[in-house]
This record gives C-alpha cells, sequence and structure tokens, in this order.
C-alpha cells in the first residue's frame, strides 16, 4: 500500500510541475495571419541608434506592414470645405492631475506620453508608469505613443497627423478636483488638405476611467481611423517576476474571455537585418478588449462592438544578442479606456461601463480559481486587524488546519492502524505463497480486505489530507501571482515581496526539512527501502519551490510546522491507546491461562 502511495506522491508532484506549465507558464498564441507578401517587404529598423543611418533602418512601422489598406469611410452627407487652418504653435506637454493619477498629453498628435499612478510603484520602487518607456524610441523617424492614429496604414497624411501641432486652448496643468468632469481637447484642421481633425479626453477625479471621443473629418466627409496602442505596459518589471508577467491581449465577448499572448505570436523573419514581425486580428464580438499584464490593465470600450481589431508585434534583436519587442494593437472609436490596477474594488466600480470587469483578472481554472478567490477574501478579512500579509498568511494557514484537522486527524489513525495490522497482513500474504496464481491472489486480496473492514481500516485514508491540500495549493499559487493586494507586500527580513521567490531560498529549504521531519513522524508500513525513496520527496520539492513565490513557500513551511505539532499531539494519543489495547490483551490472556 505504501508503494502505491509514494507513487501517488510522484504523481502529484508531476501534475503540479504539469498544471503549473499549463495554466502559468505562457503559451503559445493563436495562429496569426502574416501575408505571404509580407515576406518580401525590405527590413525596417526599430529605435535608430546615434551610430546607425542606414537606409534600411528608416522605415517606418507602415513600410514593415506595408499592405494597400483604406481607411474606413463613414457615408454620410458631405460636410462643407474646411475654412480655416488650426494648429498649435509649440509643442507643448499639458498636464493632468487627479487623485489617482497624472497623465501627460503632447500637442503633438494629441498623444499620451505617461500615465503615473500614485498610489503604486514599479518593482524599482518608483513612481509606476504604465506607458512603457518604449513610447521614446523611433521608428523610422517617428514615435508612437498610445492613441496616435494607427500607422499601418499607407495613407500618407495619417503620419502627418501624428507629427502635427494640435491647438489646446486650455492650461498647460489641469488639475481635476471635486465631482465636477474636466476635458482636454486638441484640434487640428488643414485647408490646404482638407482635413479636420478633433480628439476630446474626460476625467474625473475618482476614476481611473477616460471618456474618449476622436472624430475626423476628411474632403468633407467624417471618417474612422483607428487609433493605436502600445509598444508596452509598465516599466521596470523586475526579473524575477519577469517569467509570469506576460503581456496579453483579452476581449469579453459578454460571456467568455478570449485571450493572446504576445511572446507566442508566430513572427517572421526579415529578409534583411535582425527584425521579425507577425500581426494578426483579434476576432470576436467584444463588449470591452485588455492590453494587461498581471496586475494593470488598459481595458478599452469602443462605440461597436463589431469594430476590427488588429494586434502588431515586431522583434528587433541588437548587437549584443538582447531581444527588444514591441507589441501595438490597433481599434476604432474607442469612448472610454481604464488605466489602472486590476483590484476587484477598483474594477466594480466600472461595472456599467466595462460589463463583468472582474474577468480581466485571471485566478486560473475552473475550482483552482473559485478557491483563489475565496482565499483571497480569507486574506483580505484577517489582513484588516494584522496589517502584514506575511503574518496574516500565517493565522490563515492556521485557519486551514484547523478546518482540516478532522480529516487529519481521521488519517492519522487510520495509518497507525494500518501499521498495527502489519503481522498480519504479513501472514495473510505468507499463506499465499504464489500471488502470480490468479486465483490465490485473489483469496489474498479478499482476505485482506476483510481484515481491513473488521478492523474498521480504510487502507486509502492516508492519502486524504495530501489530495485534499492540491486544490489550496494551486489556488493560493494562483492568487499570489495575480492579486495585486499581494504584490509588494513584504513579511520580515529579506522576504520585501510576498509575490516574488525568496532570493536566498531560506524558506524553500526550511519547508524541505520540515517536510522530511513530517514524513518520519507519520505512521507509515513501508519498510526500509521505501521510507528511503520517501526522503526524496521533499528534496524534489524544495527544488520545485525554489522558483515558486516566497508566500507560497511560507504557506507550506508554516503548514509543515503545524503539522510537525498536530501530528506530535496525535502520535501521543493513538500510541498510548494503542499502548493500553496491549496492555489489556496481555491481562486477559493471563487471566484465561490462570483460569
Amino acid at each position: 500500500m505504501d508503494t502505491k502511495k509514494l507513487i501517488l506522491a510522484i504523481a502529484l508532484s508531476i501534475i503540479v510541475i504539469t498544471l503549473y506549465q499549463y495554466f502559468f507558464m505562457p503559451k503559445p498564441a493563436v495562429k496569426t495571419n502574416v501575408p505571404v507578401e509580407a515576406s518580401v517587404v525590405p527590413t525596417a529598423a526599430l529605435p535608430v541608434s546615434a551610430e546607425k543611418s542606414d537606409e534600411s533602418e528608416s522605415k517606418s512601422l507602415s513600410d514593415i506592414f506595408s499592405k494597400t489598406k483604406k481607411v474606413e469611410k463613414v457615408e454620410e452627407t458631405a460636410i462643407e470645405p474646411i475654412a480655416t487652418d488650426v494648429a498649435g504653435s509649440t509643442e507643448k506637454d499639458i498636464v493632468v492631475e487627479t487623485n489617482l493619477f497624472t497623465a501627460v498629453f503632447t500637442n503633438r498628435g494629441g498623444g499620451l506620453k505617461s500615465f503615473v499612478l500614485k498610489k503604486y510603484k514599479d518593482d524599482l520602487k518608483n513612481p509606476l508608469n504604465l506607458i512603457s518607456e518604449k513610447v521614446n524610441d523611433e521608428i523610422g523617424g517617428d514615435k508612437y505613443l498610445p492613441f496616435y492614429f494607427s500607422i499601418f496604414y499607407q495613407e500618407e497624411y495619417v503620419k502627418e497627423l501624428n507629427r502635427n501641432l494640435f491647438g489646446h486652448s486650455g492650461t498647460d496643468t489641469m488639475i481635476v478636483s471635486g465631482n465636477i468632469e474636466k476635458e482636454l481637447v486638441f484640434k487640428y484642421s488643414s485647408v490646404e488638405n482638407n482635413i479636420s481633425v478633433e480628439k476630446r479626453f474626460f476625467f474625473r477625479n475618482d476614476s481611473y476611467v477616460i471618456g474618449m471621443k476622436i472624430s475626423v473629418v476628411k474632403d468633407g466627409k467624417p471618417i474612422s481611423i483607428p487609433v493605436i496602442f502600445g509598444p508596452d505596459l509598465e516599466n521596470n518589471i523586475g526579473a524575477q517576476r519577469a517569467q509570469t508577467s506576460t503581456l496579453t491581449l483579452k476581449g469579453f465577448d459578454g460571456t467568455d474571455i478570449q485571450d493572446l499572448k504576445f511572446s507566442g505570436v508566430k513572427r517572421q523573419k526579415r529578409p534583411e537585418g535582425r527584425v521579425e514581425i507577425g500581426e494578426g486580428t483579434f476576432n470576436g464580438f467584444f463588449s470591452w478588449i485588455a492590453y494587461e499584464r498581471p496586475y494593470f490593465a488598459a481595458m478599452i470600450r469602443m462605440a461597436r462592438r463589431d469594430a476590427p481589431l488588429k494586434y502588431y508585434t515586431i522583434q528587433r534583436e541588437e548587437e549584443k544578442g538582447i531581444k527588444i519587442d514591441y507589441s501595438f494593437i490597433t481599434f476604432s472609436d474607442p469612448v472610454s479606456v481604464y488605466f489602472g490596477p486590476k483590484d476587484e474594488k477598483e474594477l466594480a466600480k466600472v461595472e456599467a461601463i466595462f460589463p463583468e470587469s472582474n474577468k480581466v483578472i485571471d485566478y486560473g481554472w475552473a475550482i483552482f480559481g473559485a478557491i483563489a478567490k475565496i482565499m483571497l477574501k480569507g486574506l483580505t478579512f484577517i489582513h484588516q486587524y494584522i496589517p502584514n500579509y506575511g503574518w496574516a498568511l500565517v493565522v490563515f494557514t492556521l485557519f486551514i488546519k484547523i478546518l482540516l484537522f478532522p480529516l487529519t486527524y481521521a488519517s492519522s489513525v487510520s495509518m497507525a492502524k494500518m501499521q498495527t495490522l502489519q503481522p498480519k497482513i504479513k501472514a495473510i500474504k505468507k499463506k499465499y505463497k504464489n500471488p502470480k496464481d490468479p486465483e490465490q491472489r485473489k483469496k489474498m486480496n479478499v482476505e485482506t480486505m476483510a481484515l481491513y473492514k473488521s478492523e474498521k481500516v480504510n487502507p486509502a485514508g492516508g492519502c486524504l489530507p495530501l489530495l485534499l491540500q492540491m486544490p489550496v495549493f494551486f489556488g493560493l499559487f494562483r492568487l499570489l501571482q495575480t492579486s495585486i493586494s499581494i504584490r509588494h507586500e513584504p513579511w520580515i527580513l529579506w522576504i520585501t515581496d510576498l509575490s516574488l521567490k525568496d532570493a536566498f531560498y531560506v524558506l524553500p529549504i526550511l519547508m524541505g526539512v520540515t517536510q522530511i521531519i513530517v514524513s518520519k513522524m507519520s505512521p507509515t508500513t513501508a519498510d526500509s527501502s521505501q521510507k528511503k525513496m520517501m526522503y526524496i520527496m521533499p528534496v524534489v520539492m524544495v527544488f520545485l519551490f525554489m522558483n515558486f513565490s516566497s508566500g507560497l513557500n511560507l504557506y507550506w513551511f508554516v503548514s509543515n510546522l503545524l503539522q510537525i505539532g498536530q501530528q506530535h499531539i496525535i502520535n501521543k494519543k493513538i500510541f498510548s491507546e494503542k499502548k493500553r489495547e496491549d496492555s489489556e490483551k496481555k491481562s486477559l490472556k493471563r487471566k484465561k491461562r490462570g483460569g
């Protein structure tokens, strides 16, 4: 039976690794639509260094993804030609201040340069800017700020709109306070090109949502030009977090979430240079889309659910072999954008605009996701009274142990009884000397099960606590990877972020040591060789847990400590009862012999 338990333990470890890789590691994205003709497009450069001036590196993104693409036109009654030119005289930044963020726009193209959250820091403890620093890189002499018009079209005037200075009549600093909504307006018009553009952004003091209205009139008719977002989200993501901090595109269709990981998009290498490109269409009748990482998101709602949504990704290899990714999405007629944390409380405030907005948080599959949500509520409740998430996790682990104690106790009793039955089980095996004989094996199994039944022993009882801990383990694993409440939360000493691994591997080693002690204290029917093999499992777990979050290691370590104390009490009770029973049996035998 112990051999079966050992096999089960190994199988569970394999399941842990497999499910970790399946659910939590980056997965290949859906098949992208990279056109055949794209393979003959000349190599385009990405951020051009001061030393390089090769002609192949002067290509813009529209040259990289060159196709014959036309801007969608809305058939409406013609509007009078543009009467006057409207433009800015000098380039300037406009700063928008609210209680929650500081946003910086530029009147050059009416784009967003930075969006700094006031309540959050990046992994270097600097103010967290959700707009990637990559927007400062020039590609073919152009910059590509969020809410610029899409340059993946070949109409030259679209590129020019991003380069032109827009008119702005307000102050250079806008303070949003109270309950008053404020508006930032950029305008541009050209009599020569017969084009007029207006970009309006709306802000409230207590919301991460920006309202938007973008209108373009060309040759007397309103047209819809897609806008661009990218080339990344967040800055200064630590090396320890980078493995799980995948940039993802999500879409909610009213029922389910579709997602695509940019790291898995299939790219094609350009004939020249060290550039690979990929593109595709993200299909779906979406209520909203999200360009996001595990803790923060830019959620976007468009005027039409059937509006086309495309994605583009470029990877450039620098001279030292470092690869830089640029990932863009383009969409039409945005009306609202949520820039902020994937926090359930904040997301609940915007459900009227983004239905079921909490679905942007990926807690994991089925039961594990449900357990993660329950555990988060439990941890949050405890944190109200214990203002340290590490100690709150310790208390929560104690609660889990108390909750599972009846089953653990029953399991330990079952294992202890199995241990006392070993002489009788060996006698049955000795009775049937040829277990390869089907008839003898059948009789041996029947007699063994009859013994278990008469002694009220469940041979599988010892495996139950281990099986029960697996959903809790996966739930907590996913919680620590996705809950912004745990991000950057310290415990003690060197543990400064429970969502990251222990840099010195102290907790994984302590977890392994206590696991060996638990194995040694637990009642077992294994022989000496099987016991040695069972000590291999804690070593395997140490190597498995080394790269897991310190919060998960803390949970397992504290759980083992509690199990040691619990096992000591159970063993003392069980074996004292066994000693008393043996004493009573011996006394009864002596009386019979005396009689």
